[in-house]
């Protein structure tokens, strides 16, 4: 079972090296991977090629075993590391927010069988973790400092409390908060905005915003696209959402144009402010621009939506030079400097202005 894993992914380490080049090569295998499978003819192809591609290939095998597969476990943490420090590109290329918290389910559910080798590369990996802007799931990862703290946890902990960063240093404070008071239930997004209240920093009150994405990738909301004949708006809806592999449509407003579509995969975007495109007939969105060399965009009005709340939903920050949302939400680092936020905004109102009326853009 050893060089079975090693064969399948052993090229994955090259995810996580320092060399941009050997990183590309690994993007480009494991792209190559998920087109083969595309392209299976055959049942036994289509499985084959799953078990050699990530996320999938992960879990193919046996239940976590965390003591008898210990080479399973070992490209499961590469997995999270890989996600940890090296996001965008885990997102453009793999990205798996369920696979993401169900590794770290295991892990916090098994906590008493973990080795010592495995504690440890899970305390670096919340470490890290702390050192960067909050990611969706994160706060699975509080949820193992509260079972994995030890003194060494701790201290560590205390020496980021003292970062020139300020944001690290309230995220290290906030898991020393976690970790220090057992009373409190389960970590859960919610509590951040709790502990930022300890500290008198939320700057004004917030809503939750509702989960937005989810149904968007669901297809439950339309994703408003550009029409690839008259250049117009168009609406790229699934139907019937929930089925195994469900037919996505895609019709324009201002023309007959319509298409239909059942993917095999999703495909991201990047994050270095090329256009970007809907994960499905891969049409550019309807409401992106350019800004300060990035892209502001959203898949439709309800994703509009809930950038402006998040934006508006601020805590100002001792030096006044950037803000953290009430709420822990996945937005790009360039969206973080306060002083962007009213630019921000006005950027998000001029996309919505663009919008036609009428139910199918809603």
């Amino acid at each position: 079972m050893a060089d079975d894993w090693d064969e399948r992914f052993g090229w994955a380490w090259d995810l996580i090296s320092e060399d941009p080049a050997r990183r590309d090569s690994a993007h480009l295998r494991l792209d190559e991977l998920r087109m083969a499978r595309a392209g299976a003819a055959t049942r036994q192809q289509h499985e084959e090629a799953s078990r050699r591609l990530l996320p999938d290939g992960l879990w193919i095998g046996s239940r976590p075993g965390l003591v008898r597969l210990p080479r399973a476990v070992r490209y499961r943490l590469l997995y999270l590391d890989w996600e940890v420090r090296f996001p965008h590109e885990w997102a453009w290329h793999a990205r798996s927010w369920s696979t993401k918290t169900s590794l770290l389910r295991t892990f916090h559910q098994h906590v008493d069988e973990l080795p010592d080798w495995i504690r440890t590369v899970l305390t670096d990996l919340i470490l890290l973790v702390v050192a960067r802007p909050h990611r969706l799931g994160d706060e699975r990862y509080a949820r193992l400092a509260r079972v994995l703290a030890d003194d060494p946890l701790r201290d560590r902990l205390r020496e980021l409390g003292e970062h020139a960063d300020e944001g690290v240093r309230l995220r290290a404070g906030y898991l020393t908060w976690v970790i220090g008071r057992r009373i409190l239930p389960e970590p859960k997004p919610s509590q951040w905005r709790d502990y930022l209240q300890t500290l008198g920093l939320v700057e004004e009150p917030a809503q939750r915003s509702p989960a937005i994405l989810s149904q968007v990738d669901q297809g439950r909301v339309p994703t408003l696209v550009r029409c690839p004949r008259c250049d117009g708006p168009a609406a790229a809806v699934c139907p019937v959402p929930g089925q195994d592999r469900p037919v996505w449509r895609v019709t324009c407003a201002d023309c007959p144009y319509t298409a239909s579509r059942r993917p095999e995969f999703k495909q991201g975007n990047r994050w270095d402010g090329s256009v970007v495109h809907d994960p499905v007939f891969r049409l550019p969105l309807w409401l992106q621009q350019p800004y300060a060399g990035s892209r502001l965009w959203a898949y439709g009005t309800g994703h509009l939506d809930a950038i402006e709340q998040h934006l508006r939903a601020r805590v100002r920050l001792a030096d006044g030079g950037a803000y953290l949302p009430a709420y822990q939400v996945d937005l790009p680092d360039w969206m973080m400097p306060l002083d962007r936020r009213d630019e921000l905004l006005a950027g998000i109102a001029a996309l919505r202005a663009t919008v036609p009326a009428g139910p199918a853009t809603r």
